[in-house]
């Protein structure tokens, strides 16, 4: 059938072109084998895309279909970055953007009170839906982690109404977190300033003939611009990490390797000390869901306090192992516990506040910013995870992080 329609096509191409019969009839045989060249390909490439639709029916065949204004709508809809949520008269959830339902998860069908609990909601949605215009409201929640949303509620046909919801929790944390940033600076950096300040005015005056205070003066000097450098450092991650809190990792992170890298790294006070490490993990871990760099960042901090604050000649004891009892489809769970000088009972709820130390480590001159476990506990809820801390005075304490196991569904 191909050879003969294509041998006939051109039959009538070459007379055509050396002249050799009438003009009219050659060109009204030339549109009709045209016409029917056409339609011949046409039903082959039909045929062709059914072939591949039902030899791979996932696979997507590219056609001549238009879309539609409403796909074309819809399309753009999900493109939004803001929670966009369509509510019928008994206030259910009738429609959502891939935004919303990524955020709140599975709602079509739900009602907007069961899973979105603002103050007055309720009531501006039916003031909305009343007097035909648009409603606005701003609220915030503080769990999981703090957010602070806009809403604005839109009146649609048979008392539905449209809801838009922005998100606007990076800039009140912004506006928080700078006012923070500059209240803590100013304190925690006035006394190294005010040290440096006086060795400067005593080299330069009293000591300026004097090589040995001199020189004594600028290693204290030394530690001092230390001690303000990490400081500063560690006020950035923490100002960094809260910033980002309310934004959930989603990353795949082995535990383990963690552990593995952070305990191949050499360590001065550990040796010096002559410190055990006893590390018990289990096999087979799930993955966790989370950011490698910023678990990690959770790791060497407890594992350095364990360090810091163990007595000399103990042990250091590592766990890992999967927890089914812990958030809703189970954590892996990691455990650092030290014998060393310990928290008191009534310390241990403050001891991931900001800058705070405990009288024991003051007691005892241990060095530290007070931002350590004040970034881990940000991490960790960044996270969606548990921290529980279980110490003695003077008997040691032990360090425990919950981390939700990567779930493809969650």
């Amino acid at each position: 059938m191909e050879f003969l329609l294509f041998f006939n096509y051109l039959v009538f191409v070459v007379l055509h072109q050396i002249q050799h019969i009438n003009f009219t009839a050659l060109s009204i045989l030339f549109i009709i084998n045209t016409v029917v060249l056409v339609l011949f390909f046409l039903k082959k490439n039909n045929q062709y895309e059914s072939s591949l639709k039902k030899n791979n029916p996932n696979q997507t065949v590219v056609s001549s279909k238009s879309y539609s204004s409403e796909d074309i709508e819809n399309q753009l809809i999900n493109e939004i970055e803001d929670y966009i949520l369509f509510i019928n008269s008994f206030n259910v959830i009738s429609a959502a953007n891939k935004a919303a339902k990524s955020y709140y998860g599975d709602i079509i069908g739900k009602n907007l009170s069961s899973f979105l609990r603002a103050p007055d909601l309720l009531d501006k949605i039916e003031k909305c839906k009343n007097e035909r215009k648009n409603e606005y409201l701003e609220f915030e929640i503080n769990l999981p982690t703090y957010s602070f949303f806009r809403l604005t509620i839109v009146p649609l046909s048979q008392k539905n109404v449209l809801i838009v919801i922005k998100d606007y929790t990076d800039v009140k944390k912004s506006e928080q977190l700078r006012s923070d940033f500059v209240a803590n600076v100013s304190h925690e950096l006035k006394t190294p300033l005010v040290s440096i300040k006086g060795f400067l005015e005593t080299i330069s005056n009293s000591a300026k003939d004097d090589p040995k205070a001199q020189e004594k003066f600028i290693k204290i000097m030394q530690e001092q611009a230390n001690k303000m450098e990490i400081l500063i450092l560690d006020l950035m991650s923490l100002s960094r990490i809260e910033m980002q809190e309310h934004i959930q990792p989603d990353g795949k992170v082995n535990m383990k390797e963690i552990i593995d890298s952070i305990q191949n790294i050499p360590n001065k006070t550990l040796n010096k000390k002559n410190i055990k490490i006893n590390s018990n993990i289990e096999d087979h871990l799930p993955l966790v869901r989370g950011n490698y760099e910023k678990l990690s960042e959770v790791v060497q901090n407890i594992y350095d306090n364990a360090i810091k604050y163990t007595k000399e000649k103990t042990t250091i004891s590592i766990t890992l192992k999967k927890n089914n009892t812990k958030l809703l489809n189970g954590a892996v769970s990691l455990s650092i516990k030290d014998e060393g000088i310990g928290i008191a009972k009534d310390e241990i709820h403050r001891v991931t506040e900001r800058f705070y130390r405990t009288s024991n480590a003051k007691k005892n001159l241990i060095q530290g910013t007070g931002l350590g476990l004040a970034i881990v506990k940000h991490i960790v809820n960044q996270h969606r995870g548990e921290l529980e801390i279980n110490s003695r005075l003077n008997e040691g304490s032990e360090f425990i992080i919950h981390l939700p196991i990567y779930e493809t569904s969650s």
